[in-house]
């Protein structure tokens, strides 16, 4: 596999890579977990996730240091932009995690990475509005997806694996969520020992939003045809995003604010399990994935 750096890997030493990266994204998440309480980073209370007591908040700062354990180890390269994208939306979901911010102040402050990443990334002014709101659009999805166990760090892996098969090679942001993610599905299975919290979501948003704002608006030449494949890619998040838009529209309620209308707690009323509900969700993810793949080769 030739990684976003340009070097390649035998399959074998992929997963080598990518177990060492789990491993050291899990422990961080675990160790923390046990200070979770000092650092203000315990789950409240929320009628719109299932399973919640007070579960630490430290999967976020595990999958970061599992991200960017192979950045410092194998000396891969990460531009500015893709750095103020990274840092940026994490230390966004880090502040709401401990201090539960309003709608609209944590939009604002999910603006200053989004522009900052965009104009360092993008080659003119029209394509840095489109990918402001890709940035936008993809944590906020990403954020509103992590509302049960297991399920945003199944369907990221989904399609972080069809993103990466997408070209023969894989972007910055598929490549790092394929290294370190794992370890964190595996302590986020139910019943969960540990949620992503806003950190967690957030980062998986901005390295999603990384490579598709690097395969539409490549410096060297925008690549339009991708957006139709990305489009079918992500239709999970589009289609949640958009359900709960026009739900609360209709009832009159802010749109982001938390609520029990995405399409899991929806397969929940219509009788399914939790558990079986996120699996539904993810195979339906692998199911876009696998179209997006073969619309973009076709």
């Amino acid at each position: 596999m030739r990684i976003f750096s340009g070097r390649d890997l035998a399959a074998g030493e992929f997963v080598l890579l990518a177990g060492g990266c789990s491993l050291v994204a899990a422990l961080m998440a675990s160790l923390l977990a046990g200070r979770a309480g000092k650092l203000g980073l315990v789950s409240r209370h929320r009628r719109e996730r299932f399973g919640v007591g007070r579960v630490p908040l430290t999967g976020g700062p595990g999958l970061l240091l599992g991200v960017l354990a192979p950045v410092a180890a194998l000396g891969l390269p990460l531009e500015a932009g893709q750095w103020a994208g990274l840092g940026g939306f994490f230390l966004v979901g880090l502040v709401d995690d401990r201090r539960e911010l309003r709608p609209a102040g944590k939009f604002l402050l999910q603006g200053v990475p989004a522009c900052v990443a965009s104009w360092l990334l993008v080659p003119s002014p029209v394509a840095f509005g489109f990918a402001v709101l890709l940035f936008l659009f993809l944590v906020n999805a990403c954020n509103y997806l992590d509302n049960m166990d297991g399920l945003l760090p199944g369907v990221a892996l989904a399609q972080a694996t069809a993103l990466a098969l997408l070209e023969a090679r894989a972007g910055a942001g598929a490549t790092l969520l394929l290294l370190g993610l794992p370890g964190i599905l595996l302590l986020n299975l139910p019943p969960a020992r540990v949620f992503l919290g806003d950190s967690g979501s957030h980062l998986v948003g901005a390295l999603f939003a990384l490579d598709v704002v690097g395969l539409l608006f490549d410096p060297r030449g925008a690549r339009l045809h991708f957006a139709l494949p990305l489009a079918v890619l992500f239709a999970l998040p589009l289609a949640d995003v958009a359900t709960v838009t026009v739900s609360r529209l209709r009832r009159r309620r802010p749109v982001f604010r938390g609520g029990t209308d995405h399409l899991s707690h929806r397969l929940v009323r219509l009788g399914f399990p939790p558990p079986r509900a996120v699996l539904l969700l993810v195979l339906g993810t692998v199911v876009c994935g696998v179209a997006a793949l073969l619309l973009a080769h076709a």
